[in-house]
């Protein structure tokens, strides 16, 4: 009986250290991220001061250990009010229709940022900016890239190579192709006669299921100065829980 017994009790011990084992597993978590997502127009006028934010913002990343990550995405529905942004592009504007229904907004507007998928608010409202950057950066996260490459081929495309690592369930990866800066003198509209400089100016941007391990191919105008701009994306919840930044390799 007492054999039994104590054969019972080692039994539920061990049963309670493979459950401790992978629940810690499951429970490995990466460091946390805060991705800025900023809806402009050259053609708006409320706009440049929130670039000169993305700016100020991006030089004090370069001097922190914190993984922030910037995007500016030019809308195109000011593209008719006197001046044709050159970096204009449908797709982010339907990109940002996308977070209006998500938020519940009335409609899109600009200058818009949106922190993680999560947090929106007008793009040059600096207080807002910081406070949504530190509460990003103090949540960890359950995936994260393990690696991200980008070089050209022989068919002069740009191959893109990412590889994940933990729980990619249900999300769904974004690589932009980003200018570092672009200066572009401004002839009518709004902001005629100003010169506005964007920084992290997205060229590219194209969306694949997570996946362990993936490449993609991009074509089209491509500067050697460019960067890769990679980030997860809850499906559901639109939450963005992990990113990374590629130099294009030669």
């Amino acid at each position: 009986m007492k054999l039994k017994l104590l054969l019972f009790i080692f039994l539920v011990f061990v049963l309670i250290l493979s459950f401790e084992s992978f629940s810690f597993k499951k429970q490995e978590q990466y460091s946390p991220v805060a991705v800025i997502e900023l809806f402009s127009s050259q053609g708006c006028s409320s706009c440049p001061p929130a670039d000169k934010l993305l700016s100020k913002t991006l030089a004090k990343v370069d001097k922190s250990k914190n993984k922030i990550f910037a995007l500016s995405f030019h809308v195109d529905y000011w593209d008719y009010l006197g001046w044709k942004d050159p970096f204009s592009n449908k797709q982010f504007s339907e990109r940002q229709s996308k977070y209006v229904r998500k938020l519940n907004l009335r409609s899109s507007y600009t200058p818009q940022i949106i922190v993680n998928g999560q947090s929106e608010f007008v793009g040059s409202n600096e207080d807002r900016l910081n406070n949504a950057i530190q509460k990003s950066i103090t949540v960890k996260s359950d995936v994260s890239f393990k690696n991200l490459n980008a070089m050209f081929n022989d068919k002069k495309e740009l191959k893109v190579s990412y590889e994940l690592i933990g729980n990619f369930k249900n999300c769904e990866i974004h690589f932009a192709l980003i200018s570092l800066k672009e200066t572009t003198i401004i002839r009518k509209g709004e902001n005629a006669g100003l010169t506005l400089i964007s920084e992290n100016v997205v060229k590219q941007f194209f969306t694949v299921e997570a996946d362990e391990k993936g490449e993609v191919f991009l074509k089209g105008l491509i500067m050697p100065d460019n960067e890769i701009i990679a980030y997860i994306q809850q499906n559901n919840s639109f939450k963005i829980v992990g990113a990374t930044q590629a130099k294009i390799s030669k």
